[in-house]
């Protein structure tokens, strides 16, 4: 293969605040032959040819291609990604969600360079989570239990780990053409969750995903995925990966579901509470969190010892 493939960035784009800071974190890579796909997914004030015009003024000559494709209405995350998929060209596909950055600027040479050393047809990397000002970072993912399933090389495990929470996430892993050829899109019965299916099916066919110990992309802490809000998409979308990609395949079926059951209850109960939370402010601030402790007492002291270690600020909306 050659040294210097031409790969393939995909940004997927709704309603997106810092778009331009994915866009610039991509303008600013070293590799040499890079494809530029942005999709936007039907947002309110998505402007094209804005995003043209700066794409255009700021790349340099290592940017051999790019497309802003626009949805005219939502279609879902899964759809949308599909989409850029079936444009793309590059012997690899990388993700950056159009909130998100590249962790540095040599992150997809050092990461093509990767893959093609260990022939790997899929691959995932660390993530470093991010504050929304992207000045603070909160920590490391995947967690050292997850790296060593991961490091194993083994589907079945990495199938039993993933039957507990998805922890393969399509922000930091890549995609080579050749799976994508074999194994196909994203799974279209689904509407915003495209990594978790696709790793449970993956895994299940006895792929090896591959595992980098580098970070790759700064995520921005937020989205339809965050445990802090409600989306209904999600949750059915949730619901469905149970039943389809999990039940038929374990034995323990019922302890699967009373877990199910157990975490989509502190689901709610967090997105709940964020939202009160989220309104606390003025001088009466401290008797709301006194009640929220006796209301929320879990989700309250997570955020109470946070505080205590400066690491958590409240903001009034």
């Amino acid at each position: 293969m050659d040294r210097y493939p031409l790969i393939t960035v995909l940004t997927l784009s709704y309603n997106s605040t810092y778009i331009y800071e994915s866009i610039q974190s991509v303008l600013e890579q070293s590799y040499p032959h890079i494809e530029y796909i942005i999709v936007d997914d039907g947002s309110g004030a998505f402007c094209r040819d804005e995003i043209c015009a700066y794409i255009k003024e700021h790349k340099g000559s290592n940017l051999e291609d790019y497309q802003v494709i626009v949805h005219p209405q939502n279609l879902g995350t899964v759809k949308a990604s599909n989409t850029g998929l079936t444009h793309s060209h590059g012997a690899y596909i990388f993700n950056l969600a159009a909130d998100d950055v590249f962790f540095d600027p040599d992150v997809l040479i050092k990461w093509t360079q990767e893959m093609i050393r260990r022939n790997s047809m899929i691959m995932t990397g660390r993530y470093a989570v991010y504050d929304e000002k992207m000045t603070e970072c909160k920590g490391l993912g995947p967690s050292d239990e997850e790296v060593w399933i991961l490091e194993s090389k083994s589907p079945k495990k990495i199938f039993r780990k993933l039957i507990n929470a998805n922890f393969i996430y399509g922000c930091c892993t890549a995609r080579s053409r050749l799976l994508i050829e074999n194994y196909g899109l994203y799974d279209e019965n689904y509407r915003l969750i495209e990594d978790y299916p696709a790793a449970l099916s993956l895994s299940r066919q006895g792929i090896v995903i591959d595992y980098w110990e580098q970070p790759v992309v700064k995520y921005r802490q937020g989205g339809v995925s965050s445990p802090w809000r409600f989306n209904p998409d999600y949750e059915r979308d949730s619901d469905k990966i149970l039943r389809r990609e999990i039940l038929p395949y374990v034995n323990l079926k019922f302890y699967i579901k009373l877990r199910y059951y157990f975490w989509k209850l502190k689901r709610s109960q967090d997105s709940r509470f964020a939202y009160e939370y989220s309104q606390i402010c003025g001088e009466k601030q401290n008797v709301k969190v006194i009640f929220l402790l006796f209301r929320y007492p879990i989700p309250t002291l997570r955020i109470l010892k946070r505080k205590l270690s400066g690491k958590y600020k409240t903001t009034g909306r």
